[in-house]
């Protein structure tokens, strides 16, 4: 057999995409997609709305592991641009999509906003975490000083320790009638 060479087998086309086209041409991406959708259960409203609630937090808090670096690599220009039209609005998301997980009717869960302690303290420190990315994290990132280093590396710790709490909090819900795993 002769060997082929991956235009031969997939078709030319750009280096980004040959992956793909490999796998729509195997037939494997179509096998893939029906077996993915068949795992993850996303057949109701809520389960959607938490699937997107947990990317939005994945993009809100994901890029704030990159800051430090970049501000010594003088790439603040990048990193504000990635804040402002990125981490922040994708925090803002955070708060939408949850407070929609909250009013789905007729979801796995119903909640009473007055009966979910863990629930109301989450939106704290979601509002802390909002607060931090304003008022310390957004004025630090285009400054190159040592005072601004010292600032965004605690709000980025400050970012990531209310991110922990605000995981613990929903995961195991506490101050709920009955203990969740």
């Amino acid at each position: 057999m002769v060997a082929q060479s991956i235009d031969e087998r997939c078709g030319p086309g750009r280096p980004d995409r040959i992956l793909w086209r490999c796998l729509g041409a195997a037939g494997i991406v179509p096998a893939i997609v029906p077996a993915v959708l068949g795992i993850l259960p996303l057949s109701t409203g809520y389960q959607i709305l938490g699937l997107l609630h947990i990317l939005a937090a994945i993009c809100a808090f994901g890029p704030l592991f990159l800051y430090p670096k970049l501000q010594r690599s003088g790439e603040t220009q990048a990193m504000a641009w990635i804040h402002m039209r990125f981490v922040f609005p994708s925090l803002v998301l955070l708060w939408v999509l949850g407070m929609g997980m909250a009013a789905v009717p007729g979801g796995e869960q119903s909640y009473d906003m007055a009966n979910t302690p863990w629930m109301t303290a989450s939106i704290v420190v979601w509002l802390v975490a909002l607060a931090v990315s304003w008022f310390l994290i957004r004025p630090a990132i285009i400054d190159t000083s040592d005072a601004a280093r010292g600032k965004l590396a605690a709000g980025v710790g400050i970012t990531h320790l209310l991110l922990l709490v605000a995981l613990w909090m929903m995961i195991f819900q506490p101050g709920d009638t009955v203990f969740k795993l």
